[in-house]
């Protein structure tokens, strides 16, 4: 049986200091960052995830989230109870608490920190033409890809990338994509979690490349 809704989510949102935090983590709790996608991308605690609480919330972490670990929520002072409810509500239930302080506990401490950049469309192009082109990761569903895609990419949609990691490549740079931004930076949380370095988002996703004029791979009409 699963706990009844009001119980878990008092459960859940019990503040937990930094330490205790780092410590359930290192045991296999599950950190969750409900911050936007460009906060996220600036600071975050090394080994979260970003799944932030303005975008499809609900169907991500369902799908990112291993549903039987404990989670330990990241969130905007004020809407730690919002991200505690919403988790509650898909059935994840196993929320242990939210980090008292939110990143401002950890944002002073850099050996806890990860960031990573956020490109331009501009300056994709540009490094695509160079000697050593990135791998583009395409993370759209396969509908969104066949409509229009980056000549070259990578497709592995998001929900199928956790157990795809094999293919991406660890010894290249990789800039990561979806259709605007906020898949993409939940797949690098996730691959940053696996232990891949040197991976950037492009800003503003397929949208910006495609708002930029820049070339598509469309299918033959």
């Amino acid at each position: 049986e699963r706990p009844l809704l009001e119980p878990a989510v008092a459960r859940g949102r019990q503040a937990v200091d930094l330490e205790s935090l780092l410590a359930r983590a290192n045991r296999g709790a599950q950190v969750v960052d409900t911050r936007d996608p460009e906060t996220f991308a600036a600071g975050h605690l090394a080994g979260s995830l970003n799944i932030g609480l303005d975008g499809k919330f609900a169907t991500w972490a369902g799908t990112v989230l291993d549903l039987v670990r404990p989670v330990l929520v990241i969130a905007e002072p004020g809407r730690e109870e919002e991200a505690v409810l919403r988790l509650g509500r898909i059935g994840i239930d196993s929320v242990e608490g939210v980090l008292e302080g939110g990143a401002e506990a950890f944002l002073g401490r850099p050996e806890l920190v990860a960031r990573f950049e956020r490109l331009e469309a501009a300056g994709l192009e540009g490094e695509l033409q160079g000697p050593e082109p990135p791998v583009v990761l395409d993370v759209r569903a396969p509908g969104e890809h066949a409509a229009g895609h980056l000549e070259s990419a990578l497709h592995l949609p998001l929900g199928e990338l956790a157990g795809r990691l094999e293919e991406v490549p660890r010894d290249r740079s990789v800039v990561v994509h979806c259709a605007g931004g906020y898949r993409s930076v939940i797949a690098i949380s996730l691959l940053q979690r696996a232990g891949f370095e040197g991976l950037r988002d492009l800003r503003g996703g397929f949208a910006a490349w495609e708002a930029a004029g820049l070339p598509v791979v469309a299918p033959a009409t």
